[in-house]
């Protein structure tokens, strides 16, 4: 049992002060929807801001955006609004900040000390459930007091610093530990219930995780992992909700990216996170290959430079080095490489199929069409390329079809997964586990 979601732990306060003075934001962030608000605000939560300056259209629902927002982003906090014509804004107060922040860092203790590259996503999820099955017991006293006495059993600091919470505590806990390690998971309640638990992706799909049934006596196998045919047995939620927001937060772009990140650090971002929607760049293009051609270690050893170029990062170097000695890149010029310079879709799709060991020298693919050859020689669909011709080209779709290429056959018909996998490159069940 839990709470409900309006009370005083979990409040939404809805300050409607349009006729008020409010400072001018000096920037504002523009959004169509509140699902795009939601995700935009919870990633500002986890860098720490509180407070998010809006432009917004006519009639948006802050009480939807609220929702989707603790989906996305849950613990025990107090939302305001105010929805000026003038200066709109949205803001998070914690019950607690110092609680909060307690509980983040522990959090992130837990993540670094549960999980490691060597696991399988479903052995990731299985080490934070049984953590938290393990070290946790469900607040009966909390759950039929339901006060704000005992708030801490609604929040993740109350399962992960005092051990004891009740559901919503716990599926709080749950996400937060997710979050910090990469592993993608959302918050769900059900009013009807009276009740929470967790959404996560598995194998490309929705999935769904309680574990308040295995900490009050359940079987613990129970609602680990299941799907939603399983989970409609005995749970009741809005499930057209859920659908919406894993549709926009875990689409297409992002669970390639994700894969290919859990397959041991193929795609990677940077402080800026994956950067999904920005343009790819040469430079990227070249680490790609180095490491689907499964040499990055290679790479990283070397120590010479032989390459003529003036413009590359030396940090950055040792992956140019490579593919100039194997002769699978060139610069644009006799002294550049522009490692800078936005790539195209035509263009990585040629990194991809030489990956893939076609080559132009045989005359199976041309760059100025790779894209059209790749749909040609059946490492491409049709619906795939009309995905990825569709519109600009970006880092998200850089790995759509990074994803598509490490699935695809080369010229002798063996998979780049199972090559990279006979290399050592890839573990073989942390494949079967993303990819089949």
């Amino acid at each position: 049992m839990r709470n409900s979601i309006v009370t005083r732990t979990m409040a939404l306060a809805l300050v409607l002060c349009c006729l008020l003075p409010v400072p001018a934001a000096a920037a504002r962030a523009v959004f169509d929807n509140e699902l795009e608000a939601a995700a935009e605000f919870a990633a500002r939560l986890e860098q720490g801001e509180t407070r998010l300056d809006v432009s917004v259209p006519a009639g948006f629902d802050y009480t939807l955006c609220y929702r989707y927002l603790s989906m996305i982003c849950r613990d025990a906090y107090v939302f305001e609004y105010v929805p000026s014509l003038v200066a709109p804004y949205m803001k998070v107060i914690y019950n607690d900040a110092a609680k909060h922040d307690e509980a983040e860092r522990e959090a992130a203790r837990l993540a670094s000390e549960l999980i490691d590259g060597a696991m399988s996503p479903r052995e990731k999820y299985a080490a934070v459930y049984g953590y938290l099955t393990d070290t946790c017991t469900y607040d009966h006293r909390a759950a039929l007091n339901q006060s704000a006495e005992i708030g801490d059993a609604f929040s993740a600091y109350g399962a992960l610093i005092g051990h004891e919470a009740v559901c919503d505590g716990l599926s709080a806990a749950f996400a937060m530990i997710c979050r910090r390690a990469g592993l993608p998971c959302v918050y769900v309640a059900s009013p009807e219930m009276n009740h929470s638990w967790n959404a996560v992706l598995y194998k490309g799909e929705v999935r769904y995780i309680d574990l308040t049934y295995a900490i009050t006596g359940g079987d613990a196998d129970r609602y680990f992992l299941v799907d939603e045919g399983t989970l409609l047995q005995d749970h009741t939620w809005d499930r057209d909700m859920v659908t919406r927001l894993a549709d926009a937060l875990w689409d297409d772009r992002f669970l390639s990216a994700y894969s290919l990140n859990q397959l041991g650090g193929l795609f990677r971002g940077s402080d800026k996170g994956w950067e999904l929607d920005r343009a790819p760049t040469r430079v990227e293009a070249a680490i790609m290959l180095v490491r689907f051609l499964g040499l990055e270690r290679e790479a990283m050893a070397l120590t010479e430079t032989t390459y003529p170029f003036e413009d590359v990062n030396p940090l950055l170097g040792q992956y140019v080095e490579l593919l100039y000695r194997l002769g699978l890149t060139n610069g644009t010029s006799d002294l550049t490489f522009s490692p800078n310079r936005e790539i195209s879709l035509n263009e990585y799709m040629t990194f991809m199929l030489r990956a893939l060991e076609y080559s132009e020298e045989r005359d199976q693919f041309a760059w100025e069409s790779a894209a059209e050859d790749a749909l040609g020689l059946g490492v491409l669909s049709q619906s795939q390329y009309d995905r990825l011709t569709s519109g600009g080209f970006d880092r998200g779709l850089m790995a759509y079809v990074s994803l598509l290429t490490l699935t695809a056959e080369d010229p002798m018909g063996v998979p780049l997964w199972e090559r990279l996998c006979d290399d050592g490159v890839l573990d073989r069940k942390i494949v079967e586990d993303i990819l089949f």
